[in-house]
């Protein structure tokens, strides 16, 4: 009867703790499964980004900051409309692609601090170094800025394609244009072997 009345008092706390046990671990590992996924779409994006073929940006912003200078310096005449719509174009993507330069490293350097964070917290949810509340807390943190990350990466990508191609649209017509104003020439670059 004693062990029955034992029995009887510790074998609910025994499943109490049993199950919260089983239930906590449970949600570890959706934790970890969550944010190993979302790593993973954060790396992918790092991957595309690095992929971008850094040569012909930086012959594109060669060009652009010699042609820009060229036509500061040269061209204050009339020009026809179709003449002043390439160069605005010019412009305007150039000047994107100036930035995009910059918000690459800047987004490169970013995501590679955020996987940092992402590792160290599933090693902290695998250690169980974590209380329930703060994993909660701090996943959906990490979630959120690798989400951030994700999509100015995305959103830079576009912006690099775009302005890429509207920037060899204009290119013919603005390097006509420089030519008309410096006999027949373009200012001297560095010759390459790669066209845009």
């Amino acid at each position: 009867m004693k062990n029955y009345f034992l029995f009887s008092i510790f074998y609910p706390l025994f499943c109490t703790l049993f199950f919260s046990s089983c239930t906590n671990s449970n949600e570890q590992a959706k934790q970890i499964k969550s944010l190993d996924s979302i790593s993973g779409a954060l790396n992918q994006k790092v991957i595309e980004l690095q992929k971008i073929d850094t040569l012909i940006l930086e012959k594109a912003l060669t060009k652009f900051n010699n042609y820009k200078q060229f036509i500061k310096q040269n061209i204050n005449d009339t020009v026809t409309k179709k003449e002043a719509d390439a160069v605005q174009q010019f412009f305007a993507s150039g000047t994107i692609l100036e930035n995009f330069f910059i918000n690459r490293k800047t987004i490169l350097a970013r995501a590679q601090l955020v996987n940092t964070q992402l590792t160290k917290l599933m090693l902290d949810i695998n250690q169980n170094t974590i209380e329930q509340k703060q994993l909660q807390e701090f996943t959906f943190a990490e979630k959120e800025q690798a989400n951030d990350v994700i999509q100015k990466s995305f959103l830079q990508q576009q912006l690099f394609n775009t302005n890429l191609q509207q920037f060899k649209n204009a290119l013919p017509l603005v390097e006509e244009l420089i030519k008309t104003k410096n006999n027949g020439q373009l200012p001297t670059i560095v010759k390459d072997t790669i066209a845009l």
